[in-house]
């Protein structure tokens, strides 16, 4: 007979397939963990939208959060500037309409229609665009477009004769927009992209200003470089300044709203991932069949067909692990009991047991009820018969008396 490839304990419980509660217990935790990590998705995806919300609007002159504008409203009041706080956008034309009236949009959602805002700015007299989208450039002024935010490590200096931009000297990078040579258009603070920070457009005796890196206007960034000069001398170029934040109010319906603006934008991230998961986890599981399951036959079979039966199945899926596994489980509680030991008794204190009682190496015994692990089917043939004359030792040494001849 062959010797049997020996591996270390550790190894084998690894590949043992009978199903044990330690076993179940590990599976159940990759599901414990996957709906852990779903929950933690969906609580910092609420608590970073309730956190933006709780802010403030960017750019909102009533804010004193750091993306709030509240500072350079509250200089321009100082000044003897009216600033108005529309709500909405009847209020901002009626606003926009009285003599004299700078008019300062920043709508980065896009809530303002392009036919609303040319409405609204036909109104006023100065308007100032804040980071304007490609709606409120076609809207405005289609021949300028977007060249690409600035190098964030490098300011921007004016280069031109506007008063504003003379005042401020440097101001902080961000959005630039560039625009043909055949125009009017004055650009201010130009940058690697091509585009410039501010433009100045001639609109029959007003102003239109585009101001790319609208961000300076905030708390937090108006005490940098120029940037307060700069915002003072944009929006208090007049005496009355109507800044209007478009709000999802102000967008027209035309009927009941869709199923897609009626979305939260959290849910559409949370069922991916969520989805993604649960492809993943059925591609892992699914990809090897489960452990076997014992079911009361319907008619009473001979245990020797059964024992057969199952032989010939575990030869012809060639489950020599499983096929070990069954004869060992039923070994090594037969041994316990052999030898008194309780049925919660591990496989190491059977083969303590078994080693002291008849008096072998431990690690020879601990091989045959554990350690073995047979590469080939004669080696599992050749474990059988290890076990069997195992337990017939053990049964020997118990009970020494020999058997008694029938009369």
């Amino acid at each position: 007979m062959r010797s049997a490839k020996r591996i270390t304990p550790g190894s084998f419980d690894d590949r043992v397939v009978t199903p044990r509660a330690r076993t179940v217990a590990r599976r159940g935790l990759f599901w414990a963990g996957v709906a852990g990590v779903c929950l933690v998705v969906v609580a910092l995806t609420l608590l970073l939208t309730r956190g933006g919300a709780s802010n403030g609007l960017p750019l909102d002159p009533a804010s004193a959060a750091p993306t709030g504008t509240k500072a350079v409203a509250e200089v321009l009041r100082n000044q003897g500037v009216d600033v108005v706080l529309p709500d909405g956008f009847d209020e901002a034309m009626t606003a926009s309409s009285v003599p004299g009236s700078t008019l300062a949009v920043y709508d980065p959602s896009g809530y303002l229609a392009g036919d609303r805002l040319t409405e609204l700015a036909s109104e006023a007299g100065d308007v100032v665009l804040l980071s304007p989208g490609f709606r409120h450039l076609q809207a405005l002024v289609p021949d300028v477009r977007a060249a690409g935010p600035a190098d964030p490590d490098e300011s921007l200096d004016a280069e031109c004769d506007q008063d504003a931009a003379r005042r401020a000297g440097t101001i902080s990078p961000g959005p630039t927009f560039a625009f043909p040579d055949d125009t009017t258009a004055t650009g201010c603070f130009p940058a690697d992209t091509g585009g410039f920070g501010l433009l100045s457009i001639p609109d029959a005796g007003d102003t239109l200003w585009i101001l790319g890196p609208s961000e300076l206007l905030t708390n937090d960034a108006v005490i940098l470089h120029g940037n307060a000069a700069l915002g003072l001398g944009l929006l208090g170029r007049t005496d009355r300044l109507v800044w209007y934040l478009p709000s999802i109010a102000d967008v027209e319906a035309s009927g009941p709203p869709s199923l897609a603006e009626l979305t939260p934008n959290w849910l559409v991230p949370v069922t991916s991932l969520l989805g993604i998961t649960v492809l993943v986890a059925m591609f892992w599981r699914g990809r090897r069949f489960g452990p076997l399951v014992a079911e009361d036959l319907p008619v009473t079979v001979p245990a020797g067909e059964t024992m057969e039966g199952r032989s010939r199945l575990y030869q012809r899926s060639a489950a020599r692990t499983r096929a070990v596994d069954a004869l060992r489980i039923g070994a090594v509680g037969r041994l316990g009991n052999a030898l008194g030991l309780s049925r919660h008794a591990s496989v190491a204190e059977v083969s303590d047991a078994v080693a002291s009682a008849l008096g072998r190496d431990p690690r020879e015994v601990r091989g045959i009820l554990l350690d073995i692990l047979p590469s080939s089917e004669r080696e599992v043939v050749a474990l059988s018969d290890a076990l069997r004359d195992l337990e017939a030792a053990v049964a020997v040494a118990v009970d020494p008396r020999p058997p008694t001849s029938p009369r």
